[in-house]
């Protein structure tokens, strides 16, 4: 008796630590993918910025060249 209850506590353990790591690892994956979604984020967001400061300056420029007329 003493024999089966050791052996199910060892696969309760067993099957913890298999627990433990899996959701670790899906932590650490979803860690991961929240990095690089704020990453391509601030990617998008600086192209769009560089963008519109170009946009801005041909503007700037041209309402210069109407001026001089």
């Amino acid at each position: 008796m003493q024999e089966r209850e050791e052996h199910e506590r060892r696969d309760r353990e067993k099957e913890k630590d298999q627990i433990r790591a899996e959701y670790q690892q899906v932590l650490e994956n979803s860690v991961a993918f929240e990095k690089r979604i704020r990453n391509r984020w601030r990617e998008k967001s600086q192209q769009k910025n560089e963008r519109i400061a170009e946009l801005e300056a041909r503007v700037t420029e041209l309402e210069r060249r109407l001026a001089d007329k």
